[in-house]
């Protein structure tokens, strides 16, 4: 049971996280009392209460793939490291104050870990950051146009990204993978896969939370918006657009040089609108009720089976020789119309035994054994009706 004097849950995760191969075995739901409850999933007893945020309360928590640490960001400023093993705090980290003296610390709107949990990114007011484990060093750290409201990460071998949900209706996507040494030290690529809302953002156009999709190519999300809408979306374009290299230009004087550069940007509209289509894919997209208030999402998904696999091929070629199974039949039908009665159903696993000329051959010896077990089983029953007939107690015994 939950002690009363921890206030109200704001947030919650399963350790090991829904993501990870191993089945959870415990929860962590953070409290408006800045204090985090560390559930047995066994029986949903109180194994640690962990104590370190301020009253502000715990905005978000992220378990380890490995679910033996965790990182709980508060509105206090403090993204915490919590060792889930010993039940204790293992690290603190405090946010910058911004806007000089007196001004108070941003809240940490969201925190995640990379698949193979070597990255962890969290984000906070406009800022976002996403560090390495084993070095400790910023992989990215950059000031958006307006709040960002949760990250999440995607790629895969060619490279790890970031995609962030934020409040003007933008979604961008930056590369946090290592530099290169022919890269200058402030370089970073990225693109905005959804354009921001210019002017006044709407309600329904704040992207308000952002999960990536296990499987596939790596690239899938889930978006929430402050309308209710729930979407699925493929960023790998986004991804390609960054890791292919662009063909430098040449600059070249008049004639007809100046010709071809003219009319490269009249076409340079036509062509940015195709490189945002190509940049996200809306898979699908669903409305909840009227357009709730959606505060999270939870996002899993099934990759399937061998067996699944199997069925699905095998439905792929049963349906790809029906037409030539139909003419087969026809062709049968047609000889033993000339030849002889149409056949009764046949049952399956009997197979048909045909001569070249796919006139039926039949076994009279074969025949004859059947007819003499059929004839056998009838004269059984008739005898076990009449038992029972003279002999009533019989049956009820």
């Amino acid at each position: 049971k939950t002690p009363s004097d921890l206030g109200s849950p704001l947030c919650g995760s399963f350790a090991p996280p829904s993501t990870s191969a191993l089945p959870p075995t415990h929860a962590l739901v953070g409290t408006t009392s800045g204090k985090i409850i560390l559930y047995k999933k066994r029986d949903w007893s109180v194994q640690h209460v962990l104590s370190g945020h301020d009253a502000g309360g715990v905005h978000c928590l992220a378990v380890h793939p490995t679910g033996r640490m965790a990182l709980s960001g508060g509105r206090d400023g403090k993204i915490i490291l919590w060792d889930l093993m010993k039940g204790r705090l293992a690290f603190v980290h405090k946010l910058p104050k911004r806007g000089g003296k007196g001004r108070t610390k941003d809240a940490v709107n969201h925190v995640v870990w990379s698949d193979d949990g070597s990255r962890y990114a969290y984000c906070h007011g406009t800022k976002i950051t996403a560090r390495d484990v084993g070095s400790g060093e910023d992989l990215l750290d950059v000031d958006m146009m307006s709040r960002v409201n949760q990250v999440a990460f995607i790629g895969g071998p060619e490279g790890m990204f970031v995609a962030a949900a934020c409040d003007d209706g933008g979604l961008p996507v930056l590369e946090v993978g290592q530099l290169e040494e022919s890269d200058e030290a402030d370089t970073r690529r990225a693109i905005m896969a959804i354009e921001p809302v210019e002017g006044v953002v709407a309600g329904d156009d704040r992207l308000k939370c952002i999960r990536s999709v296990n499987g596939g190519s790596g690239f899938s999300v889930v978006t929430a918006n402050s309308g209710g809408i729930v979407s699925l979306m493929d960023l790998e374009g986004a991804a390609r657009m960054m890791l292919t290299p662009g063909n430098d230009e040449e600059g070249g004087g008049g004639g007809d040089d100046g010709r071809e550069k003219d009319e490269e940007d009249e076409e340079s509209d036509v062509d940015s609108d195709e490189e945002i289509e190509a940049a996200v894919e809306i898979l699908d997209s669903v409305r909840l009720g009227s357009g709730a208030r959606i505060t999270d999402l939870a996002v899993w998904s099934y990759g399937g089976t061998e067996d699944d696999a199997e069925l699905d091929e095998f439905s792929g070629s049963e349906s790809d020789n029906e037409p030539s199974l139909a003419a087969d039949d026809e062709k049968e039908v047609k000889v033993e119309e000339e030849e002889q009665p149409p056949p009764a159903k046949r049952k399956k696993g009997f197979k048909d035994y045909k001569k070249d000329d796919n006139k039926v051959e039949m076994d009279a010896e074969a025949v004859e054994k059947a007819r003499k077990l059929v004839g056998q089983a009838k004269k059984h029953q008739k005898k076990k009706k009449k038992k029972l007939a003279k002999n009533p107690r019989d049956d009820k015994a």
